[in-house]
């Protein structure tokens, strides 16, 4: 008789039973086993198959993540021409940067200006009356090419003008 066919009609029996002897456990357990086992194999016969790459094929990788490692790079850079030998005020506990040029003396915390992207967000501005700092929300972008900061004083009719922190004395 085929082996097969007397090991369904043992799980068969097996199936209908709430309890378990512990010959009927170990067979369960080896069986699951070598279903694990016999899944492992495939998946790894199956991802060696496609890791098989082509001299192009790693050429275009390897460049793609150099584009990237550059983009990224000079990002950074930028972040710091942005940052780097600024005037910085503090006003209470806070700290911040300077605008030039702009219509009124704008101020920006120094905390906030990591976060910014490509995306415009809503910013708080802050600026000087008589003894106390007063808030004005803006929309802030970066570009990536330039050092300057874009900003529009109104959301709805979105017109960017750049802007450059103070520097140094």
């Amino acid at each position: 008789m085929d082996t097969n066919l007397i090991e369904d009609l043992y799980i068969a029996s097996i199936s209908k039973k709430e309890t378990y002897s512990p010959d009927e456990k170990k067979f369960i357990l080896e069986r699951l086993n070598n279903e694990r086992l016999r899944e492992q194999k495939a998946d790894e016969k199956s991802s060696k198959a496609t890791e098989q790459y082509s001299e192009q094929d790693k050429c275009d990788i390897l460049n793609h993540l150099n584009e990237e490692r550059v983009r990224a790079q000079k990002c950074e850079e930028m972040k710091k021409k942005r940052l780097h030998n600024k005037e910085i005020y503090k006003f209470g506990n806070k700290e911040y940067y300077k605008f030039v040029n702009m219509e009124r003396e704008y101020y920006l915390e120094a905390e906030s200006c990591g976060k910014f992207s490509s995306q415009p967000s809503i910013v708080p501005l802050y600026y000087r009356t008589f003894g106390e700092m007063k808030k004005k929300d803006v929309l802030l972008k970066i570009a990536v090419h330039t050092e300057k900061i874009f900003i529009s004083y109104d959301a709805i009719r979105v017109y960017f003008k750049p802007y450059s922190f103070e520097k140094k004395r």
